[in-house]
């Protein structure tokens, strides 16, 4: 955490220092003196000596300053305020801002904290139904009165987390996202919430119970109460590599037939090549167990990513692919064959550094996606576009 907080001053004395310079003599002096009572760790010192300063001079530099020594004593929620106040200054430089961005996170881990977001859609085929064409069920051909539809929408996102304890080892929880179309025939919510408590010393190792739960145009689709287990199994500065499993029983409202005990489990690894650029490779395999053998499956996804940053012009891009596949346990009882799903998807987002307001920030997503499926009838083809306000 110190090497943080030493990263954090030296980015801000290179944007700032003019700021600084240009002040009497007398304000020179305090600051210097501030800065040294911080550095050898006299926080309350520096504290009161920036707070001082505060009253004479709006320095973005001194609140950054303050917020570091109210943050080095455990006066985290004052610190806070002061770090996203001149976070959301329009002419703090966005290298100020992620590093600025750091102890918010640290402090929110700390403390709690509940987010919002909202996204703009452009969905080509919502329902996810399949090109029209005829479709054989037995000797009848059948051809379906519903073909893939543009929609327009908004998704609404919260998440939330709350420590239980001061130690955080025991927190709570929660996000929710709402997607929104005209009508309500395809809108979707999505709830999951739970309980993690951290199983060693270091955190690393993480065990959680919880449940989530979906509806679909208005009705309840189905719950699913888990529990699961992640862990970061190696971290250095280049590399992380992180695992995480999740068991549970998943019943659908309406569906009895495809009610299923759920398993999967996965692996991630993210390496930074650059300061700039960095990847990552995520492998997962799941398997359900439902209650008629026909909707049982088994699949794995592949799912390599890359990112980069432009810092001469602030400019990021994101790209990230999926492969996966399902295989079904028997043939399905409408269609007579054997059901086996493989699944692509490749999406882009572009984004600034420099594209927000205040702490909200933007981008723009793209993907594509394709399911082809044995049963032509679960095949679909679908395009996304998204302006994304987080």
């Amino acid at each position: 955490m110190r090497r943080l907080a030493l990263s954090l001053w030296f980015t801000l004395a290179l944007a700032s220092i003019p700021a600084i310079a240009q002040q009497p003599d007398a304000l020179q002096r305090d600051f210097a003196e501030g800065m040294q009572q911080l550095e050898s760790g006299n926080a309350a010192q520096a504290e009161r000596i920036f707070r001082a300063m505060l009253e004479r001079i709006d320095s973005p530099r001194v609140k950054l300053e303050l917020a570091r020594a109210l943050y080095a004593q455990g006066k985290l929620k004052e610190a806070k305020v002061l770090f996203r106040e001149v976070s959301a200054q329009s002419d703090t430089p966005w290298r100020v801002r992620d590093n600025i961005a750091r102890f918010v996170g640290d402090i929110e881990e700390r403390t709690g904290y509940l987010k919002f977001g909202a996204t703009l859609i452009s969905d080509s085929n919502p329902r996810n139904l399949a090109p029209q064409e005829e479709f054989s069920i037995g000797n009848l051909r059948v051809t379906p009165t519903e073909s893939p539809k543009e929609e327009y929408g908004l998704r609404y996102l919260v998440r939330g987390w709350r420590p239980f304890s001061a130690t955080g080892r025991t927190a709570g929880y929660f996000s929710a996202a709402y997607s929104d179309f005209a009508g309500q025939e395809i809108d979707r919510l999505t709830l999951d919430l739970g309980v993690v408590q951290a199983l060693t010393e270091s955190g690393r190792v993480r065990g959680k119970a919880g449940v989530e739960f979906g509806t679909f145009a208005g009705h309840r689709l189905y719950d699913f109460p888990y529990i699961g287990l992640d862990a970061i199994l190696l971290q250095r500065p280049q590399w992380r590599l992180a695992g995480e499993t999740k068991i549970g029983q998943v019943r659908f409202a309406d569906f009895k037939y495809l009610d299923a005990d759920f398993a999967s489990a996965a692996l991630s690894v993210r390496r930074a090549f650059t300061p700039a650029v960095a990847g990552s490779l995520r492998m997962g395999v799941e398997r359900s167990h439902a209650a008629e053998k026909p909707y049982s499956y088994k699949g794995w996804d592949l799912s390599p990513g890359l990112s980069v940053l432009w810092a001469s012009s602030a400019y990021t891009l994101g790209a990230s692919a999926l492969y996966g596949a399902r295989s079904y346990g028997a043939p399905d009882p409408l269609f007579g064959v054997v059901r086996k799903d493989a699944r692509a998807r490749l999406e882009l987002t572009l984004g600034n550094k420099n594209w927000r307001w205040r702490d909200w920030q933007f981008a723009l997503v793209g993907s594509l996606e394709e399911n082809r499926s044995s049963i032509e009838f679960f095949s679909y083809r679908k395009a996304n576009l998204s302006v994304v306000v987080d």
